[in-house]
């Protein structure tokens, strides 16, 4: 698969998994069997069965969220990605009940591919940022 092709899939496959209500199935679809993510601060990788549970969390949480590539660099089978995330947060994440407060933190992730599927990624989000918006939003909430 070219370089043109692999970044059209890969942008298919993000849009899907973050944006989708059937992201789990996209992940089922798109991801080898033996698919692994690997999320700093997360001592454990997550894996195929584990990730879409993620994601729904994170779907949950910021039902507006948005996952947006702002930067994406393609060699040979690996993808790089820059992106910004942001949505109200509306319910739990990180323990944090529901603020209320729209959230925008940011990250980089290199993903593996293997043919036309994502198999292993490295995910390195902004979550101390993430962290102390909600943290912010909870004492503003509460004082």
């Amino acid at each position: 698969m070219g370089t043109t092709d692999l970044k059209a899939t890969f942008e298919k496959i993000w849009d899907g998994v973050w944006h989708s209500p059937n992201s789990a199935q996209v992940i089922a679809d798109s991801y080898t069997d033996d698919f692994l993510i690997h999320i700093a601060p997360i001592p454990a990788p997550l894996d195929k069965a584990a990730f879409p549970y993620f994601v729904q969390g994170w779907q949950k949480a910021f039902p507006d969220g948005r996952m947006d590539i702002l930067d994406i660099a393609v060699q040979g089978d690996r993808v790089w990605v820059y992106w910004v995330s942001t949505g109200t947060h509306s319910d739990v994440y990180l323990d944090f009940p529901a603020t209320g407060a729209k959230v925008e933190y940011k990250g980089a992730d290199v993903f593996r591919l293997e043919g036309d599927k994502i198999a292993e990624c490295w995910d390195i989000p902004d979550a101390l940022s993430l962290v102390n918006q909600l943290k912010a939003a909870l004492e503003a909430k509460t004082a």
